[in-house]
């Protein structure tokens, strides 16, 4: 018995069992292309669900750092700062100062009266479109739903007089002339506007506020900072071990993680019901793939046979299949992949129609359509493990089969095909026969 080494040959008879078997060729492509599909759009939706949570909460709340830290007294935020700055999971911070609440009768809002550098004001998603942010102590920057409020128009060079609360409990008030540096477009739908003013300003007219003050709920003059990280792992970690190394160890206090990057609250993305999701999924295609190579396998059981009666090894054999496997995935995956991207993006706002809805009670809700090149590559991994997993009982009948025994099954099934047809068996009888004998 001579042993064939040629991969060519394997190849050839690859594509030669790719001819014999068109029809089964189309089912199967269209099996892995449905599998890709739901993987692709379920990984697309999922992320979707997250990214749009995440945008939504960071409009509504007006921050979009990974960490924050406020209402700090200066001593406080001296020593936060210096182990913002050592740590070596910080890529970036910024840091502001709260002044006190903008009061005028014409505001129907809320407004707030505060010192922020680029960062901290890029965090609040309030960085001046025309113009640019306070450098002078008679400069301000403000949002237009503010001026429009005033009567001021939107204008750099513009005057504008503000008044703003300077102690509540007091009931000291300042107000002050400035020159519009920066302003950009006010959304009424966030939790407040704010007015921008400069370092030079806020140091000079801050309120000297104390940690017992800071403890009995008087903010004005608290010191606040906004920090992201290098990436967004363990962030829990990451912040409890910066408020350890500042001296914070009282719950509450120091910094903690922005609610809108903590994905495992209640009210957050169930990675259970996605993992739940996936074996289904994995399931589904599971039996229908399996189902197509192994009638496929059957019905070319003796070819299989002779094969291996010529000198053919069952490992050549399981990898023959498994080539006819890897050649239809290689169509049906990228016909998946794409009919599953646009599956999800037509899927997206409706997956997220609870943010809709509280769009309608005032708050702010997006909807995030992600491309990730992470969401096609788990979905082609698992599919591939989908059509792997499928074919191996095929691989198994087809390694162990004797050419004999093909043979003998060939034979069989032709009788079997002679006796169907001179009786009167439906094709739904046919079926359930099928099941049966599995």
């Amino acid at each position: 018995m001579v042993k064939v080494e040629n991969k060519e040959t394997l190849r050839l008879l690859t594509r030669r069992f790719m001819k014999m078997n068109r029809a089964r060729n189309v089912i199967a492509v269209i099996a892995i292309m449905l599998t890709s599909l739901l993987f692709t759009s379920l990984f697309v939706g999922s992320v979707s669900m997250i990214l749009s949570k995440r945008a939504t909460e960071i409009k509504q709340f007006m921050d979009s750092a990974h960490a924050i830290a406020q209402n700090l007294s200066e001593e406080d935020a001296k020593r936060l700062q210096q182990t913002i700055e050592q740590s070596e999971d910080v890529k970036r911070y910024g840091s502001g100062i709260f002044l006190g609440a903008g009061m005028d009768e014409r505001f129907g809002f809320s407004v707030e009266v505060r010192y922020a550098d680029e960062n901290m004001a890029e965090s609040f998603n309030c960085l001046p479109t025309t113009g640019r942010l306070p450098e002078k102590e008679n400069e301000v920057a403000l949002s237009s739903t503010i001026l429009e409020s005033l009567g001021v128009t939107p204008k750099i060079g513009e005057e504008v007089t503000l008044t703003w609360e300077v102690n509540p409990m007091l009931k000291q008030y300042k107000t002050d002339t400035f020159q519009i540096c920066g302003f950009w477009q006010g959304d009424k739908a966030v939790l407040g506007q704010m007015v921008w003013v400069s370092e030079a300003y806020a140091k000079e007219n801050r309120y000297p506020v104390t940690q017992e003050e800071l403890e009995n709920g008087i903010y004005n003059g608290g010191k606040e900072y906004s920090v992201w990280y290098k990436n967004l792992w363990n962030l829990e970690k990451k912040t409890e071990k910066i408020s350890k190394a500042a001296g914070f160890t009282k719950a509450g206090t120091g910094m903690e993680v922005n609610p809108a990057y903590n994905l495992f609250e209640e009210d957050s993305f169930s990675f259970s019901s996605l993992i739940i999701m996936i074996l289904f999924v994995i399931l589904a295609g599971y039996l229908i793939i399996y189902n197509i190579f192994n009638i496929s396998v059957k019905t070319d059981i003796r070819a299989y046979g002779l094969l291996k009666n010529v000198g053919t090894t069952g490992k050549q054999l399981k990898k023959i299949v498994r080539m006819q496997a890897w050649r239809l995935s290689a169509i049906g995956i990228p016909i998946g992949l794409l009919c599953g991207y646009l599956a999800g993006l037509y899927m997206a706002p409706s997956l997220n129609a609870d943010a809709a809805i509280s769009a309608q009670t005032g708050k702010t809700a997006q909807t995030v359509v992600s491309a990730n090149p992470l969401i096609f590559l788990a979905a082609i991994l698992l599919t591939l493990l989908t059509v792997y997993l499928s074919s191996l009982q095929a691989c198994k009948m087809v390694e162990r089969v004797s050419p004999v025994e093909a043979l003998r099954l060939a034979e069989g099934e032709q009788s079997h095909r002679k006796i169907k047809k001179n009786t009167s068996v439906t094709w739904w009888g046919m079926a359930v026969q099928n099941v049966l004998r599995n």
